[in-house]
């Protein structure tokens, strides 16, 4: 982090949605990026997430992907304080609780409503909050869900509380592609109480197609019924730059039923709690591939490699994989040769066995369970956690000696057995991964490596091989940046940025600023 205002904390403004993935992710990240193009120092804030797409800092704290990524568009370093406080699913009513980058401990939902919890969850928000506020000029905090879930008011950190604490103004967006969402804008005002609705300055409306003449009357309803402005209308946009956050983007989307004749068949098994399904989305990108994710063995027919993502919970993954009949299917076509990869979770499920003795993974103990049998390797599970960047080196058959960057969030140690071969060698020459005779099953713990373009390219191009087409070069690396700077212009341009400045008490942008 950069600097620091001494004369009085950071202006603060915060954007909270009518629902889940209505888009405020990008629209904080967007707002960051046109706030530091505007010349101010600018943190995103989200005081309390839960997700299972997570970003891990330069200094091994574990935070949610987006607020890595908002950093990223703010051009800041991301910091824990960026999310004090993240909570990852793993079972019916279990999670893990991530405090400030670090585990803090596994905790239930009955737990998680206690009003020592919320107490203590306050304290780590307000801190961190307060940090951020001396460093910056502008903090941007996002909410999480609605503001108005009446059911878990009493015990939502994340939405009004939060505001209350850094005395924010609120912004509402609204999902206007999903339907519903003037009636939704309307609803949540009359749910709130009285002192939150006195918070909210303003409604977003995201994600529009179509006519804004059409949509102009509707607008004048809502501003008559609640008093409160419309400040912008942003369109559609396909491409943000920024990664999905949690499996609701999975939900949201359908399966690829038919390919084009001239792309790679990529399936993703999608396994209970899947996280870091963000390592695909460079795959996906590619012109030559089909991506899609898959819940039964039906589905894998036809592909040209399965992968199996990370998952919160390994032991119930394995468990819907033997009981769904994706197991055996798995093995039917490594047997016939198809590519199958292991990331992380799903490193753990290509070996022989799965060892919870102390009941960290799942929730029983001892409990020893037999893996897909792929790898010759062992896992065992500690409540010790793995969260650190890295670089390596590849040894695998179609990558040798290729450098790669990712990094690790896991809980298990996999052993290799005796003669097989490592998938990756660290750069303190520590072997990582394991990797088939054949080297067509290959596994590792590094999530990212296919946000390398070499990388990537030359696996992919061993699956041409196998439909003898020719080699493709690799694509150029991606530009997070001048992604960044689309979005925050395609978003400038449909806001009242005055108004959001005068909410700021800020005179907009500074003298010289060239936009």
């Amino acid at each position: 982090m950069v600097g620091k205002d001494e004369a009085k904390p950071a202006a603060t403004i915060m954007l909270q949605g009518i629902a889940s993935h209505v888009g405020k992710s990008a629209l904080v990240a967007a707002l960051c990026r046109i706030f530091a193009q505007d010349g101010y120092r600018v943190a995103p804030f989200k005081s309390w997430n839960m997700a299972l797409n997570s970003y891990v800092t330069a200094d091994g704290g574990e935070i949610g992907r987006a607020q890595g990524e908002q950093a990223e568009a703010a051009g800041i370093k991301a910091s824990v304080h960026l999310n004090p406080i993240l909570v990852k699913p793993k079972g019916p009513g279990q999670a893990e609780v991530i405090v400030r980058g670090r585990h803090h401990a596994n905790v239930d939902y009955e737990t998680r409503s206690q009003e020592a919890y919320l107490s203590f969850s306050l304290k780590i928000i307000s801190e961190s909050m307060d940090l951020l506020r001396s460093e910056f000029e502008i903090i941007l905090l996002e909410g999480a869900g609605s503001p108005a879930e009446i059911n878990l008011q009493h015990q939502d950190v994340a939405n009004m509380r939060a505001a209350a604490l850094a005395s924010a103004p609120v912004l509402l967006v609204c999902d206007i592609d999903r339907g519903g969402a003037l009636a939704a804008a309307v609803g949540t005002m009359l749910l709130l109480p009285e002192e939150d609705k006195k918070r909210v300055a303003g409604f977003i409306f995201n994600k529009f197609r179509g006519d804004r003449a059409i949509l102009e009357p509707g607008l004048k309803i809502v501003q008559e019924k609640t008093g409160v402005p419309v400040l912008g209308v942003v369109p559609y946009l396909t491409q943000t730059g920024l990664a999905e956050e949690d499996g609701v983007a999975l939900d949201c989307s359908s399966a690829i039923i038919e390919h084009e004749a001239d792309q790679l068949r990529v399936c993703v098994v999608r396994l209970p709690y899947v996280a870091n399904f963000t390592d695909f989305d460079a795959l996906a990108r590619e012109k030559d591939v089909s991506l899609f994710y898959a819940s039964t063995p039906e589905e894998l027919v036809g592909a040209d490699a399965v992968i199996l993502p990370g998952t919160k919970n390994s032991i119930n993954a394995m468990r819907f994989l033997q009981e769904s009949g994706l197991a055996l299917m798995i093995k039917e076509l490594a047997g016939c040769g198809v590519p199958i990869v292991g990331i992380c979770g799903g490193y753990q499920l290509l070996g022989q066995s799965l060892a919870d003795l102390t009941g960290d993974e799942g929730g029983e103990q001892p409990l020893l369970l037999s893996g897909l049998g792929l790898l010759p390797t062992e896992t065992s599970f500690h409540p010790q956690k793995q969260v650190r960047r890295l670089s390596a080196t590849a040894c695998l058959p179609f990558a040798v000696n290729e450098a790669v960057e990712g990094y690790e969030i896991h809980l298990g140690q996999t052993e290799r057995a005796f003669g097989c071969a490592p998938a990756f060698l660290l750069e303190n020459g520590a072997a990582e991964g394991a990797v088939s005779a054949d080297g067509t099953v290959w596994g590792t713990y590094l999530h990212g490596l296919f946000e390398r373009p070499g990388f990537r390219r030359s696996w992919l191009n061993t699956l041409r091989a196998g439909r003898d087409w020719p080699d493709l070069a690799a694509s150029a690396p991606l530009d997070k940046g001048s992604r960044f700077d689309l979005l925050a212009n395609a978003v400038r341009s449909s806001l009242d940025m005055s108004a959001i400045y005068s909410l700021l008490s800020l005179p907009g942008p500074r003298k010289g600023d060239k936009r």
